[in-house]
């Protein structure tokens, strides 16, 4: 081929590769331009806000009485599909509100009152809600809790029991530390999980912590962790405690700034393997794995599934939105089936965008792009 006639060539191949890379960087700039959008990002089913469940439920005299903000950090799904609660980190008092399943049972929205009612106003530090099958009750742990030790802060976990038909609906079954250090108040366990380890017969509390490495200093974005806890008993001369046994880390592919929530997908046999999912507040986006069972400590393990894992949450797509995250304060996340979520949002911050104010302090049910084969 003469140079004459491969000039042409040249230049169209030129053309092409910079017509490519530049798609290639407005996808990366843009997720609404890349080809596989539809494929990795979350479907809205439907969603509302969270003040509309109990404004709508309340007599006027009643709406004086709650939180005029709700700021939702985990969710969870009732066995039966009836009733998701919802723990606040502004408040003691759990939210009870009704699937569309649950008001066909004549399901009512409730505040439920912390057994000490003068707590219901107060600031919580509510970051994760879980549930035990072996005996009906619900964990509820605090992010962190100044100790006596200068910049040390530890969780504290309630372990409570829920009836929403008693004049006390929450009852405080026990109080026990975490005995595991933060250098930060704000950066502590974000998200729990209940885990039943069948070959030994014993139960963990799996905390999600928000920052990588479990450390408020880090600045990797790929070394999510989940601390393994197992209950030590009160005796006559200590109190009960939450003591780590190990860890275990998310994939290395999951490339995250932050940590918060973790649901585990519970078959009715309660067997490991299965799906987990954890969603990142600041990247808008959920990540689902498998979790299985080891025989030796950690006594867990994290993977990836053979297809897409990571999925965005529904952007901006209207005209001049240049694909603008609007899901900026994802708090908690729970199973709906094997591929739909429920995830709960957090109020937004001063200084974040307008459409991250439409989208906060709501519940928002989605479905998965493609259903879960593995």
């Amino acid at each position: 081929m003469s140079s004459k006639a491969s000039l042409p060539l040249l230049i169209w191949i030129l053309h092409a590769t910079v017509f490519i890379f530049m798609n290639e960087q407005a996808a990366a700039a843009n997720p609404c331009l890349a080809d596989d959008y539809q494929k990795t990002t979350l479907k809205l089913v439907e969603e509302q806000t969270i003040a509309r469940s109990f404004f709508d439920s309340s007599a006027y005299n009643e709406v004086e009485k709650s939180p005029n903000r709700f700021e939702a950090s985990d969710i969870v799904l009732s066995r039966d599909g009836h009733v998701m609660y919802v723990v606040f980190d502004n408040t003691y008092q759990i939210g009870a509100i009704c699937t569309a399943l649950g008001r066909s049972f004549n399901c009512t929205d409730q505040l439920l009152d912390w057994p000490d009612s003068s707590l219901n106003r107060k600031k919580s530090g509510f970051e994760g809600m879980t549930y035990n099958p072996t005996n009906g009750n619900h964990f509820v742990i605090q992010e962190s809790i100044e100790t006596d030790v200068k910049k040390v802060f530890k969780a504290n976990v309630f372990e409570i029991h829920i009836n929403t038909k008693a004049s006390s609906p929450v009852r405080i079954v026990e109080s026990c530390m975490v005995n595991w250090e933060f250098g930060s108040e704000n950066k502590g366990f974000e998200g729990l999980e209940f885990a039943f380890h069948r070959s030994s017969g014993k139960a963990y509390l799996l905390g999600l912590c928000e920052a990588n490495k479990c450390d408020h200093k880090s600045t990797s974005i790929n070394d999510g962790r989940i601390v393994v806890l197992e209950k030590q008993k009160a005796t006559t001369k200590k109190s009960c405690s939450w003591e780590p046994v190990s860890t275990f880390d998310l994939p290395s592919s999951v490339h995250f700034n932050d940590y918060s929530a973790i649901s585990i997908y519970h078959q009715e046999s309660y067997e490991l393997p299965t799906y987990v999912a954890v969603t990142s507040q600041e990247n808008s986006q959920l990540w689902i794995g498998l979790i299985e069972e080891l025989d030796q400590a950690p006594f867990f393990d994290a993977s990836s599934l053979h297809k897409t894992t990571v999925y965005d949450l529904p952007r901006a797509t209207q005209i001049g939105s240049n694909c603008q995250v609007k899901y900026c304060n994802i708090e908690g996340v729970a199973w709906r089936g094997k591929n739909q979520l429920i995830l709960v949002s957090d109020k937004a911050k001063s200084d974040q965008h307008i459409d991250c104010i439409e989208k906060d302090q709501s519940v928002h049910y989605l479905s998965l792009p493609e259903h879960l084969t593995d």
